[in-house]
C-alpha cells in the first residue's frame, strides 16, 4: 500500500512539474514599435533569465505595423506606446471576432523645460505647438520678456520625442529651425540660454526648470512629477499597452502580461526611463 501511496505521489508531483513547464516553453512573438524596442526586450530578457522555459522573440518596427502583424498573427502580442485606432481595429476584428485585449504596461511622460532665471511658468498645448512649429518667435505674450525663443528638442524617433510630436504636435513635424539635441546636451543648452525652451525626458539637471502644462486655456496647469506622469495626470503622458487576440490570455502569454505588470516588471520599466503603472491600472482585463 506504501508503495502505491509513493507511485501516486510521484506520478502526480511528475504531472504538476511538465504543467508548469507546458506553460513556458510556448514560443511568444512580440511585434513592437521602433521606440519601444529598447524596453521590449528588457523585459524579455529579464522574464527569461527568471524562467528558463521561456521562449520570447521581439521585432520592432513602427507601431501600425505592430497591429498588422497582430491581425494577420504572425505576432502573439503588439507592444505599442499608443492606443489603438479605428483603422487598425478592423483587421484585429476580422481575424479574432472581437476587438484585442488591451492591457496598460507602463507610462510614458515629456517635460518641458525653461532656462532656471526665465519668467515663464506655464504654458498650453496650444503656446507649446505655435513655439515648436515655428509660429511664435518671441516670447511676450507668453509670459516671458520681449526676447526671441531659443528652441531645443530631443529627436522624434526617441520614446520622449514621439510622444511629444504626437501629443502637443498632432503628428507634425518641430520646425527646421529646431536644434535637436540628445541626452545631456539638451540640459546644457538650456542651461546656457536665457531665452531657451526644451522638451525632453523628466530628470534634474543644474540650471534649468521645468514649466507647468495646460491641456487647454480653460484646464489647470499641472507639473510634471512621477505622481502625475503616472496617475496620467500631467498632460503630456500616455500608456504603454500590449494588444494580444481575446483567446490568447492563457498560460505562456498571460503569465508574461501578468508578469510585466508586477512590481518586478514595473521596476524594469522605470530603470528603462518609465513610468510604473498604479495598482489600480494593473488588473487584468
Amino acid at each position: 500500500m506504501q508503495t502505491r501511496q509513493r507511485l501516486s505521489a510521484i506520478i502526480l508531483l511528475l504531472t504538476a512539474s511538465t504543467s508548469v513547464t507546458s506553460v513556458f516553453c510556448q514560443n511568444i512573438t512580440i511585434r513592437t514599435s521602433d521606440t519601444l524596442a529598447g524596453i521590449g526586450r528588457k523585459w524579455t530578457e529579464a522574464y527569461m533569465a527568471k524562467h528558463a522555459g521561456a521562449r520570447i522573440e521581439v521585432t520592432s518596427g513602427g507601431t501600425s505595423a505592430a497591429f498588422a502583424a497582430l491581425a494577420e498573427r504572425k505576432a502573439n502580442i503588439a507592444l505599442v506606446p499608443r492606443g489603438i485606432r479605428f483603422k487598425e481595429v478592423q483587421p484585429c476584428e476580422a481575424a479574432f471576432g472581437s476587438r484585442p485585449t488591451e492591457f496598460k504596461v507602463g507610462v510614458n511622460g515629456v517635460a518641458v523645460y525653461v532656462n532656471a532665471n526665465s519668467p515663464v511658468k506655464m504654458l498650453t498645448y496650444d503656446e507649446l505647438e505655435e513655439i515648436f512649429r515655428g509660429k511664435k518667435r518671441n516670447w511676450k505674450g507668453m509670459g516671458g520678456n520681449d526676447a526671441p525663443i531659443v528652441a531645443y528638442g530631443v529627436a522624434t524617433n526617441t520614446p520622449a520625442g514621439e510622444l511629444f510630436v504626437e501629443e502637443v504636435l498632432a503628428g507634425d513635424a518641430p520646425a527646421k529651425d529646431i536644434s535637436i539635441l540628445a541626452g545631456t546636451e539638451l540640459f546644457s543648452a538650456v542651461a546656457r540660454e536665457p531665452n531657451a525652451i526644451g522638451f525632453g525626458p523628466l530628470t534634474q539637471a543644474d540650471g534649468v526648470r521645468v514649466l507647468k502644462i495646460k491641456r487647454a486655456f480653460s484646464s489647470t496647469p499641472v507639473a510634471p512629477g512621477e505622481d502625475t506622469i503616472s496617475n496620467r495626470i500631467y498632460p503630456i503622458s500616455r500608456w504603454l499597452y500590449c494588444y494580444i487576440d481575446p483567446a490568447a490570455n492563457k498560460d505562456a502569454i498571460k503569465a508574461y502580461l501578468d508578469w510585466i505588470r508586477s512590481d518586478e516588471g514595473q521596476q524594469i520599466a522605470r530603470q528603462a526611463g518609465y513610468y510604473p503603472l498604479p495598482a489600480k491600472w494593473r488588473a487584468t482585463p
